[in-house]
């Protein structure tokens, strides 16, 4: 095992120590805040301990010459591993393989999940976590073999002896079944860390968790384009947004929102569902009052509102007069107003304005520029490579098309293309850029709307580069 496999999140600490569990209900007292920091001191022990049985790769990784130990062979070669190992601080043990990006997101954690305060957190993080007796080590050893899911055997060596205290000793499981249980139980994943990675990009973003030979190897550009003074406004509507979100029911909220389509600012009563990064740039996903971009547009339907567009923003009671929307029908559906049903609609069709009209297309590419760029790679959901030209020529021939034969005489005359369906939102800019950046090596086949479109957006850049060469001007 190694260290990505080991990540020491607060729910692994709580499997390891069950009372946690107990003390996640909001402490309010000193007393409990005291009590709750003991206990995670007691699951930082215990997953150094555990580490020090399986990861084979850890820089304090014991190994036995008999199957059967006890805390005394375990402790000897523990302290022949680690200098120091009673000093060494809560933060020293638990964070030293993984990156400050895991260190912030595992206190952020902390913070939400027992409501500590700076102060208590300082004093976990510095806390000497082997400051303890040798047989509260042994405890911790037994107390591992006792979980419902335990991570050692515990066996009875004297079994005939009546008159003696018993003895035991402990057996490591098989790294196979701990690799196992450390994949299943999901106590052990990243929970509210990579799932908010869209895209199956959950595995290599790990990565920015885990040190390799004391080096974090990846790094994510963010290409934010929020002016910088805008950037504050963003991030505290988010922190409010986070607040809102905690209420149940999520109340409506009140946006003032410049929409740089229709150049105009205006308020808007909305529900809001969650934030996404899109495109280099925030958006509240919500379903309300919306701006029109066209006269038949539903005036109430879901929005992709621009993080730093909303210059204002207030919470509304669900008993406000002439809401736009019904609360019955928002809280009794939450399967249509709720994240999960965004993703949804973003996988059905490519596009961020997954409120729109989806559409199918077919494409087609240049063949030596598919075979290099696009065969292997990942687009959407419905991006999908037709067999052959007969296959793009049967599909024409089971839709209801304007100018069938001419589509079809098209297809007939690039017979070795590659050819490729997708299924698009209309009237979305991503679509265009898209489709942009692949230049002459694609062309629409249909619909025609969208092939008349690509074919303006074409003729006015064309347009720009009509004149004499600028730089021969006088």
């Amino acid at each position: 095992m190694s260290a990505e496999e080991f990540f020491p999140t607060v729910h692994c600490l709580e499997t390891l120590v069950p009372e946690l569990l107990q003390v996640s209900t909001h402490p309010s007292t000193p007393t409990q805040s005291k009590n709750c920091l003991n206990l995670l001191v007691c699951g930082a022990r215990r997953w150094v301990m555990l580490r020090s049985l399986y990861d084979c790769d850890s820089d304090f990784f014991i190994e036995f010459e008999t199957e059967l130990f006890n805390c005394a062979d375990w402790l000897k070669q523990f302290q022949q591993k680690v200098d120091h190992y009673k000093t060494r601080s809560f933060s020293d043990w638990i964070f030293s393989d993984y990156t400050e990006s895991f260190k912030n997101q595992f206190i952020a954690t902390l913070k939400s999940r027992y409501t500590l305060e700076k102060n208590n957190i300082d004093e976990l993080l510095s806390t000497p976590i082997f400051a303890a007796t040798d047989r509260t080590l042994r405890n911790h050893l037994t107390q591992l073999s006792q979980l419902k899911n335990p991570f050692l055997e515990r066996q009875l060596i004297n079994p005939q002896a009546t008159t003696k205290k018993p003895i035991h000793k402990f057996r490591k499981r098989s790294t196979a079944a701990i690799r196992e249980r450390f994949a299943t139980e999901p106590n052990f994943q990243l929970e509210g860390t990579l799932e908010f990675f869209t895209n199956d990009v959950s595995d290599i973003a790990q990565l920015l968790f885990t040190k390799i030979n004391g080096e974090q190897r990846l790094f994510i550009h963010h290409d934010y384009v929020v002016k910088e003074d805008l950037r504050e406004t963003s991030a505290d509507l988010a922190d409010r947004l986070k607040k809102v979100w905690q209420e149940t029911p999520t109340p409506p909220l009140q946006i003032t929102y410049h929409s740089a389509y229709l150049n105009q600012t205006q308020n808007y009563t909305v529900y809001p569902v969650c934030l996404y990064y899109y495109q280099r740039a925030y958006y509240l996903c919500a379903f309300g009052q919306r701006p029109q971009k066209t006269a038949t547009q539903p005036p109430v339907g879901w929005y992709n509102y621009r993080l730093e567009r909303i210059t204002k923003h207030q919470k509304l009671s669900w008993d406000t007069p002439h809401l736009p929307f019904s609360k019955s029908d928002i809280i009794n559906d939450p399967k249509q107003y709720n994240p999960a049903y965004i993703q949804q609609e973003l996988d059905a069709a490519y596009g961020f304005d997954f409120y729109e009209n989806s559409e199918l297309s077919l494409l087609r590419f240049d063949p030596d520029f598919a075979q290099r760029y696009i065969d292997n790679s990942f687009r959407h959901p419905t991006f999908e490579k037709l067999e052959s030209s007969e296959a793009a020529q049967a599909l024409i021939e089971q839709l209801n098309l304007p100018n069938p034969q001419q589509l079809l005489a098209h297809i007939h005359a690039y017979p070795n293309a590659a050819y490729y369906i997708f299924r698009y939102r209309q009237q979305d800019n991503t679509v265009i850029m898209r489709l942009r950046a692949w230049g002459s090596k694609v062309e629409v086949i249909f619909p025609d709307e969208l092939r008349q479109c690509m074919r303006q957006d074409i003729e006015q850049t064309w347009q720009l580069y009509q004149t004499n060469d600028i730089r021969h001007k006088t």
